[in-house]
């Protein structure tokens, strides 16, 4: 267990008892020494602590939660990191999180005594979507919304762990290796199928909120989690039964934040406007003049007498007996069922075949080299290798490696990288920290030597990358070495299809040196002093991957 009671973090926080535990934490009743109170402290688990990612998440969470001032969100105080550096893990210390501590009872253990009336469901789910509103008009996404995360207090529902939270737009921060983080019966279907993060993701687990707390159970039947994950992404859910009393807008509330394509789904703040609508109470919600409360009032609720619409021929209202609304309804559960039967008998081997929730290598190497001009025939040149994570999921740690033509050497390398070595004919540097998906970095080279042929066979992680080379003549400059910045564009990366004539007579610009092959000094074209005419890669390079091209700066 991660902390002992009566020990103190911080000089600050002494931890007095255990009250919850999760995957990668454990959360304390704490004292505040200085402002005397009590607080909840979430310790990261000291067995995690050496991973850099883990440290990096809490601290994120830290950093998201406390920017969101809300009554629905648990309030974040502090952040801090404790322990020994000489002793505890490979960077030393375990970062804890501060929080409000909260007095009440988590739905998941209110729902284990069955399903609640159905006014204070929709009060509680108010609240919550209320919440993820404000969260998400700071363009934060919860993605792990589900009863265990929701605490009931005498002040209203208050939703807990942002631990998986992301930046909306952002790439799915899911760990490397697979493991999609939360619960499989709260997950929106573009959680399995990756992409990007969108507030859409909240709202769809808002509604299988509700639908829980209304039946005790969710719109789908699976014996597995495999079966609740075919669930998600293929099968239509059973709409609400009848309930008495329950405004029907809620019904379609519902089946809309259930869609399976995000953008048919509803913006949290209707969601919460609807639901508290259905009781009268009051949320706070974004306004747009930056007003926080916005009234709601209780709508008409339609009796047992239910009204279709006008007929369009006699301009009357028509009643529509209750068997036989009822008839209708079986046959549509019917045949919504025969179609959900083939839909799913189809894509669960589908699923079964692509596993889109499997992670996903990928990565892409911009390499821009400058000759120099030297008088001494050292040749020496200077280098940019901008390196891209393309795939879904963090690379931690990277190690990128490349051949070097022959002759050629490296004497120095810059950036964010926390080592380097010549090893095999190449380089290999690891990188200093994680280099998430949809992310970049941009290191620097220094070296000297043999052809002025840019390096080959580039692979992270022993994965092939997309390659491009761009040589900078002599004057220009190279791009900066950068930290983690959003990965190039496309269109922003060196061109596929330019190519750089050979230099002349097939030599570099240091010009004069040994293995000349012409008046400038170096190999003729196509023998590696710089691609062959037909702009494939020179024999130095021959085993390249097929995704290595050169282009001109």
């Amino acid at each position: 267990m991660s902390g002992t009671a009566d020990e103190v973090l911080g000089n600050r926080y002494r931890l007095i008892a255990p009250v919850g535990t999760g995957g990668m934490a454990v959360v304390w009743r704490a004292q505040d020494l200085v402002l005397d109170r009590d607080v909840a402290i979430k310790l990261l688990a000291e067995e995690l602590a050496n991973k850099p990612g883990n440290r990096e998440r809490i601290r994120a969470e830290a950093q998201v939660v406390a920017r969101l001032q809300h009554p629905n969100i648990t309030a974040v105080h502090d952040y801090g990191e404790a322990g020994d550096a000489f002793t505890v893990g490979r960077h030393g210390r375990r970062p804890y999180v501060v929080m409000e501590l909260l007095e009440g009872e988590l739905l998941s253990n209110r729902l284990r005594s069955g399903p609640m009336s159905w006014r204070r469901a929709t009060q509680i789910c108010a609240q919550v979507a209320a919440g993820l509103a404000a969260a998400h008009e700071r363009h934060v996404v919860h993605r792990d919304i589900k009863p265990s995360n929701i605490m009931l207090t005498a002040a209203g529902a208050k939703i807990l762990d942002f631990g998986v939270a992301g930046l909306t737009g952002s790439f799915d921060p899911d760990d490397e290796d697979g493991t999609v983080f939360g619960t499989p019966a709260y997950l929106a279907p573009e959680r399995l199928l990756g992409g990007g993060v969108v507030p859409a993701t909240d709202v769809y687990t808002v509604g299988l909120l509700v639908y829980r707390c209304l039946t005790d159970r969710l719109p789908w039947h699976a014996d597995t989690p495999t079966q609740m994950i075919a669930n998600h992404v293929y099968e239509p859910p059973h709409p609400l039964p009848e309930i008495a009393g329950l405004p029907a807008e809620i019904g379609r509330l519902v089946a809309r934040c259930l869609a399976k394509d995000p953008e048919d789904r509803p913006s949290a703040a209707e969601v919460a406007g609807v639901l508290a609508a259905a009781t009268g109470i009051h949320v706070v919600l974004p306004g747009e003049d930056g007003s926080s409360t916005q009234e709601v009032h209780v709508p008409h609720v339609i009796g047992a007498r239910h009204r279709e619409p006008a007929d369009a021929t006699f301009g009357r209202e028509v009643t529509v007996p209750r068997r036989r609304r009822a008839a209708r309804r079986r046959s549509r559960r019917a045949l919504a069922a025969s179609i959900a039967a083939v839909v799913v008998a189809v894509g669960a081997g589908w699923l079964a075949y692509w596993k889109p929730w499997a992670p996903r290598a990928g990565c892409n190497v911009d390499f821009y080299i400058h000759p120099e001009m030297d008088a001494d025939g050292d040749r020496p040149f200077s280098a940019r290798v901008t390196v891209a994570n393309t795939g879904n999921r963090p690379v931690d740690p990277w190690t990128l490696h490349f051949l070097l033509p022959g002759g050629q050497d490296v004497d120095r390398i810059d950036g964010a990288i926390a080592t380097w070595d010549r090893i095999g004919g190449g380089v290999k540097m690891i990188g200093a920290y994680a280099l998430p998906p949809g992310k970049a970095l941009t290191v620097g080279l220094a070296g000297s030597g043999g052809n002025p042929s840019p390096p080959s066979n580039f692979t992270v992680n022993d994965v092939d990358c997309d390659t491009r080379i761009s040589q900078r003549p002599p004057g220009s400059a190279l791009p900066p070495m950068t930290d983690l910045v959003p990965a190039p564009k496309d269109k922003d990366r060196p061109g596929k299809d330019d190519r750089p004539p050979p230099p002349p007579g097939g030599g570099g610009p240091g010009g004069g040196g040994p293995g000349g092959g012409g008046p400038g000094g170096g190999p003729p074209p196509g023998e590696g002093g710089g691609p062959p005419p037909s702009g494939r890669p020179s024999s130095s390079a021959a085993s390249a991957p097929p995704s290595y091209v050169v282009s001109r700066a």
